[in-house]
């Protein structure tokens, strides 16, 4: 049996540049933080309070000073500290390193697609994206039948395209267990295979408001005649979500190239693979005893962090939310944070309705997955 969490257990510790690390509660009195991951990306966020004199600004408290999260003598989190916000009482955030690849550009000389994505990422991680990459080659399923100009998408939106049109995911393992030591990036197919068990006694309702029973693709069957003599072909094919409602959508992929139809079909299926029923209208909040191994045992809700399967369990009312017609329902956890304060989780399901399927044809419609 896990003993119940206490507030604060989770530490802070900065590390300035060109200096020493230093925990936060060294210094003054700090405020429990809070602090996310998203799947796909990693550690997301971070905030906390902190009681300490001014003059901190210049030296631990700087602009862009490493921040990890410790629970024990495990690192849970890492990040990049923001531009601290001075009072009685200071409010700290930082950026997790998850999505810092939203700030670096995809750069390479390779023709395409040789070397993606390891060419681009290493190529970031040299000029200080702060990521180890073991290698992640290309893994059955990585989409690289659309060609992105070099410098043009950040390294987020590469993995996003190659991985999202593919059925895989990305992610930036700041805790023990990646390849490499430090935020380790991998790339897998979505996880299917439950690990937690979530105890619902608030179930969050569902919508069926994108519930979608077919997707209209428009591809390039060929391309102009070099003498312009011959104009471009395209055609338009149906992939069907079985057992679904009447809603449909269009998939535009006439930007691609030319392609075969069965990898436009492809591109489609992925996508409802992605989006498969109905959405959740909101994220669930548990307390220790609600999040469980599937052995039964309370999990430490500060250690977790986003990409696990979970299958829900009824405490005490109907069930309110599903990803798939299975019972009892499971879904990815796309989003988690701890609140180190309150000693509660925040778990939102990878399938959310601002996660629109609309929304998923859009990005995929512009190459930006």
């Amino acid at each position: 049996m896990t003993t119940r969490p206490e507030p604060r257990t989770s530490q802070v510790v900065i590390t300035p540049p060109g200096g020493m690390p230093t925990w936060l509660g060294s210094i003054g009195h700090a405020t429990g933080p809070r602090y996310s991951t998203v799947y796909p990306g990693g550690a997301k966020q971070m905030t906390c309070s902190l009681a300490a004199p001014a003059e901190y600004r210049a030296g631990i408290l700087t602009l862009g000073s490493q921040v990890r999260i410790f629970r024990g003598g495990t690192k849970i989190w890492d990040g990049t500290l923001d531009e601290p916000s001075p009072g009685d009482i200071w409010s700290l955030s930082a950026v997790g390193s998850g999505v810092q690849g939203n700030d670096f550009k995809a750069l390479y000389t390779s023709t395409w697609p040789t070397n993606q994505p390891d060419e681009p990422v290493n190529n970031a991680i040299s000029r200080g994206l702060p990521w180890t990459n073991p290698g992640v080659g290309q893994p059955t399923g990585i989409w690289l039948g659309q060609a992105q100009d070099s410098g043009q998408p950040s390294i987020s939106e590469l993995l996003n395209l190659l991985c999202t049109r593919g059925g895989l995911a990305w992610f930036v393992n700041s805790q023990p267990g990646g390849l490499l030591p430090g935020p380790s990036l991998s790339i897998s197919a979505l996880p299917t295979t439950v690990t937690r068990i979530l105890v619902c006694n608030s179930p969050v309702p569902r919508t069926n408001g994108g519930d979608v029973r077919a997707i209209h693709v428009r591809y390039q069957v060929t391309a102009d005649n070099v003498a312009g003599s011959t104009a471009a072909t395209y055609a338009l094919t149906t992939v069907t979500n079985t057992g679904h409602g009447g809603r449909e959508q269009t998939l535009d992929l006439s930007n691609a190239g030319v392609m075969t139809l069965a990898a436009a079909q492809a591109v489609a299926a992925k996508v409802l693979q992605i989006y498969q029923r109905s959405s959740f209208t909101g994220p669930f909040t548990v307390s220790h005893g609600d999040l469980l191994t599937t052995g039964g045992v309370p999990v430490d809700l500060g250690c977790e962090q986003a990409g696990f399967v979970a299958r829900m369990i009824l405490a005490d009312y109907a069930f309110g939310g599903e990803m798939s017609p299975l019972s009892p329902p499971q879904f990815i956890c796309g989003e988690y944070e701890y609140d180190d304060e309150a000693c509660t989780a925040t778990i939102t399901p990878y399938q959310t309705l601002p996660t629109r399927l609309a929304d998923l044809l859009s990005g995929a419609s512009a190459g930006t997955l």
